[in-house]
């Protein structure tokens, strides 16, 4: 009886890993037999019903998908990719909100395939921090979403413009709120209940002011509610992370450097940049003064 094409397919891991060799263009069969470490009389058979179910043609002594075998395997490898980052991370994604993650980005987890996750114990908390912003240094261009409030996150900011890098950052709407608080608070006061001394705030005030009124950084305002807690892509790295199932931080974030995770990094940043509100940086410029 013959088997289905899907058993074809995924019951036989020689068969498998010969089609997605073949997706990177048609193999002479000595490259094959060089690529595969077993002997050449057991891909024979395998060969066969490859070409019986027409997914692979022979000419030449060279082997290549058919138009139909390219479109299999296309589908096959995201299928296959999906699966191996579910597998390799399944804590991560059963325990985590992805209703922030769009539909059709969630149709292309796989891309994330080789991610990692970074998750520090409480005392080493901060060196999370200084380990994306190692990753970060180099960059070109850095798009950030932030959710959830800190003034460290503000820092590096007036450095990345002092340097060209094109800067785009989307914050909530109450973080945006905080900041601005933050930035009419007297610290002279004895009311002061900001715990940034003196010396810290003059510095963050100026990272802040780099932002909103340099000519080279874009901030954006979401105000909607489903949201991701942060986002960071540039043209070296990903990292973001999500809240869990019940809405609660986690410090755990997801980094990648593969150009796939940089794409999908850059569409999610995408999908809510065009779901924020440009800041108008003149009525701040006004109000701050």
């Amino acid at each position: 009886m013959r088997c289905s094409l899907l058993d074809t397919i995924f019951l036989s891991e020689k068969r498998k890993d010969l089609l997605l060799f073949l997706k990177d263009g048609p193999k002479a069969k000595e490259e094959i037999r060089e690529h595969f470490a077993f002997p050449w009389k057991s891909m024979i058979p395998q060969i066969k019903k490859l070409l019986e179910w027409n997914l692979v043609t022979y000419e030449n002594d060279t082997y290549s998908l058919t138009p139909t075998g390219e479109a299999i395997v296309e589908n096959m490898q995201n299928l296959i990719m999906s699966l191996n980052t579910h597998e390799e991370n399944l804590e991560y994604w059963s325990d985590h909100d992805l209703g922030p993650i769009p539909r059709e980005l969630l149709y292309r987890i796989g891309d994330l395939e080789q991610c990692e996750i970074l998750e520090p114990d409480l005392p080493s908390i901060f060196e999370q921090q200084e380990e994306i912003l190692r990753r970060i240094n180099g960059s070109s261009r850095i798009s950030t979403f932030i959710s959830v409030y800190h003034p460290s996150y503000f820092l590096p900011f007036s450095s990345y413009l002092e340097r060209g890098i094109e800067l785009n950052v989307i914050m909530t709407e109450q973080v945006y709120d905080i900041l601005q608080d933050d930035m009419r608070t007297d610290t002279g006061s004895s009311q002061d209940q900001n715990p940034l001394s003196a010396s810290l705030k003059k510095e963050y005030e100026k990272e802040i002011g780099a932002l909103l009124n340099s000519g080279g950084s874009h901030v954006l305002i979401y105000r909607k509610d489903v949201r991701p807690v942060s986002i960071t892509v540039t043209d070296r790295v990903l990292s973001f992370s999500l809240s869990d199932r019940n809405g609660r931080y986690t410090n755990r974030i997801i980094v990648s450097s593969t150009p796939r995770a940089l794409k999908w990094g850059e569409d999610l940043f995408k999908y809510y940049m065009d779901r924020s509100e440009i800041l108008n940086k003149q009525s701040v410029s006004k109000r701050s003064s």
